[in-house]
Order: C-alpha cells, then structure tokens, then sequence
C-alpha cells in the first residue's frame, strides 16, 4: 500500500528558505500549500479566506472572480518577497525552458 499522503501546511509558519513568517494556506484551484505574507495588502492577487475548521485557504483573482468576496482578505504570495525563492524559482524557470526547446531529429537528419 501507499503511504499516507500528508495533509498541505496550514496555518502560520516559517519560509523554508528564507526563514521569514509566513502564512501557509491551501490553494482552491489544486490543493497544494502556498506561502503568503501575513500582513494584509491591498494590492494582493491572493485572497484568503478561513473556514469553519480553522483552515486558511487560498484563491487567486482570476477576471472571472476578480473582487474580493464575504470574508476575504487580500495578501501577496510570500514567492515575490522572499530573495531565496525568486532566485530559485527563475533558476528553474531557466534550466525548464532549456530543456523543452528544440526538436527530435528525424531518422535523415542523424
């Protein structure tokens, strides 16, 4: 059998690389754990919501929900402010990119 899968990070927390306080919630759209910064800003693209089991959630404004909604709360994800995971995170951007490019040569051109 397969282990079992551990539930995402919840609630407030330490950045893994940075060492900064975060605010760990799950992402709506996947279900994955997403690091936001824990003040509130209004220029945030992330709008957190808690619900009846003490859980913080996720959603990220899309033009088919671009407001705020009934106890929401608008933040920035944690990836743009922390100096460690911007660096990480273009460096895979890069090394992903340089990988997918170029075609398989056909059986003439070998």
């Amino acid at each position: 059998m397969y282990p079992p899968r551990t539930p995402p990070r919840n609630g407030f927390g330490r950045c893994d690389d940075c060492d900064r306080a975060v605010l760990w919630c799950t992402t709506t759209a996947n279900r994955v754990a997403i690091a936001i910064d824990p003040p509130e800003d209004a220029t945030g693209n992330q709008a957190i919501h808690i619900d009846t089991e003490g859980r913080y959630w996720a959603r990220q404004l899309t033009q088919a929900r671009p407001k705020v909604e009934i106890r929401e709360v608008l933040r920035r994800p944690h990836i743009a402010s922390c100096p460690v995971g911007r660096a990480r995170a273009a460096s895979r951007r890069r090394t992903t990119s340089r990988a997918r490019t170029g075609v398989r040569p056909v059986r003439w051109q070998r």
